[in-house]
């Protein structure tokens, strides 16, 4: 092995659907890796999958990484056609991420050709807006639901994991659809050190989302292609082409490259806007049915469905109430007095306002009519004043002080870090910082 940078993967456990890759790393990009192990648990026997299949997840995963870094891959097996789209991927973010210097070379012991019946679909699916309204178009062919637990929610929260997974469990048993759940530590790399090496690069300063959750989350479903029988992958569009110079991990230029064996994937919905989908997909479901999807879009706590109060829900929230979809049959809980506050926080400049965030707000702004014709949880006023509210970027620079906090904590000693963990009570500096 060379003495440059590399990233060696031992793909240590296969068994009853628990994968462990155990990465090891040159020294000097150590330091970004939470943990050398990367676990993916399976609720299916892995049995028969092949060992190219089923080194894609981690692969998949770390991929960008190594190409910020410069590093090399080895990994004892994968899948060819996998290893061909990742080539198309890296001409696409080679483009929008010019810092980077995209070296990588992936030395791979056994490349293996695979091919299987596949006639069924699968659809990466959270509960949030954009899967739902894509299950909603697709949900005459039946498609396998996968839902991710460890990606926008911490895989340790086994509580609410598992209230999450009997709900969906029922929603598969009513739609008669199969659903699978994995478990993974997919989020093992130190965001909050890269964001604040790379983040000026990076839209949203996201590493996350900027890099790694559109190949990594797509990554994750290659075993489960195989054990059952899929032969296309949907994943739900985040924006849409209006956004589309706006650099993302899930991105139709990325996610309709990722294959492998002969699997396709699909970067569903980016024709829409997220009002759109709300306004056309949602309202039209729920008139025709008279059934109310449960929206979980909720990322700021982990104890219930949503909060309805932080930025994103509180957006969501709008969009509904627009329609005149009542959000409290959505999975939300508001009150009469929601938009009073929401327009004092909206004025006061208390959410931070991404250039996406910003998108996404004006978005609703232009379905605004000159009068509402509904007056749902005491509604017209605040459209009214929200038609001509000026949306900015808001508070940018608070977070590079967090990230700036965290790349100083993960310089410190072992045992100055634990300290500090220990008596620290700001919790919201503290999930930074892990």
């Amino acid at each position: 092995m060379s003495k440059e940078r590399y990233i060696n993967l031992e793909l240590e456990a296969s068994q009853d659907g628990f994968l462990i890759g155990r990465f090891s790393c040159s020294k000097d990009i150590r330091k970004y890796v939470r943990s050398n192990i990367l676990y993916v648990k399976y609720d299916r026997s892995l049995d028969g999958v092949d060992s190219g299949i089923l080194h894609i997840p981690f692969v998949s995963n770390v991929i960008t990484f190594a190409w910020a870094m410069g590093a090399d891959i080895y990994v004892k097996e994968l899948d060819e056609n996998f290893l061909k789209s990742l080539d198309k991927i890296k001409a696409i973010m080679k483009r929008w991420y010019p810092i980077f210097p995209f070296s990588t070379r992936i030395k791979v012991e056994k490349v293996t050709s695979n091919s299987f019946d596949n006639n069924g679909c699968g659809l990466l699916f959270s509960g949030g807006l954009d899967s739902t309204a894509s299950y909603i178009v697709h949900k005459n062919q039946k498609p396998n639901l996968i839902m991710v637990w460890g990606a926008d929610i911490p895989p340790d929260r086994y509580d609410f994991l598992n209230k999450l997974e009997n709900y969906y469990k029922k929603f598969a048993v009513q739609e008669n659809v199969k659903i699978n759940f994995v478990r993974t530590n997919m989020r093992f790399l130190r965001e909050s050190m890269l964001a604040f090496k790379f983040g000026k690069y990076l839209s949203d300063s996201s590493w996350w989302g900027a890099l790694q959750h559109g190949v990594g989350l797509l990554g994750l479903c290659a075993p489960l292609t195989v054990t059952e029988r899929i032969g296309t992958i949907f994943i739900a569009s985040s924006h849409t082409q209006e956004l589309f110079d706006y650099q993302w991990g899930s991105h139709p230029l990325i996610d309709n490259k990722v294959s492998w064996a002969n699997v396709k994937v699909v970067h569903d919905g980016y024709e829409l806007t997220r009002q759109e989908k709300i306004r056309n997909i949602l309202k039209n479901y729920i008139e025709n049915t008279g059934r109310y999807p449960l929206l979980r879009v909720c990322y700021s706590q982990f104890d219930d469905f949503n909060c309805n109060k932080c930025e994103k829900c509180s957006r969501t929230i709008t969009g509904l109430v627009l329609e005149n979809i009542d959000p409290n049959r959505c999975g939300f809980n508001i009150g009469s007095d929601f938009f009073d506050s929401l327009k004092q926080n909206l004025m006061e400049r208390k959410f931070i306002l991404s250039l996406g965030r910003v998108f996404l707000w004006k978005d609703i702004q232009k379905y605004i009519p000159k009068e509402m014709s509904h007056n749902l949880y005491n509604c017209k006023e605040f459209f009214r004043w929200l038609k001509d509210f000026e949306f900015s970027e808001v508070r940018q620079s608070n977070l590079d002080v967090k990230k700036y906090l965290a790349y100083l904590f993960h310089q410190m000693p072992e045992n100055m870090q634990k300290a500090v963990l220990k008596f620290s009570r700001n919790y919201s500096l503290l999930s930074m910082l892990k």
